[in-house]
């Protein structure tokens, strides 16, 4: 899996434990409880590079919108 698959898996999971926003230490230590082996800054550089403005409708891929300073959801 990519660390992309990775962050998403984490989310989906914080999600679906009623979370409706999460911070880059929360996905971080929810992946690496999935089994993510990637090291700390590659996950923070993708998590960087997945976020969205939240009107951004081209984006065809899971992505995340910051919903407050550090803050995170995932759009769909």
């Amino acid at each position: 899996m990519s660390a992309h698959d990775d962050l998403v898996t984490a989310a989906r999971s914080l999600r679906d434990q009623g979370l409706t926003s999460y911070s880059i230490n929360d996905l971080l230590t929810t992946a690496r409880r999935y089994g993510s082996t990637y090291p700390d800054p590659v996950l923070r550089k993708t998590i960087e590079s997945m976020v969205a403005s939240a009107d951004d409708a081209q984006q065809d891929r899971d992505v995340f919108v910051e919903v407050r300073k550090g803050w995170y959801r995932l759009r769909r």
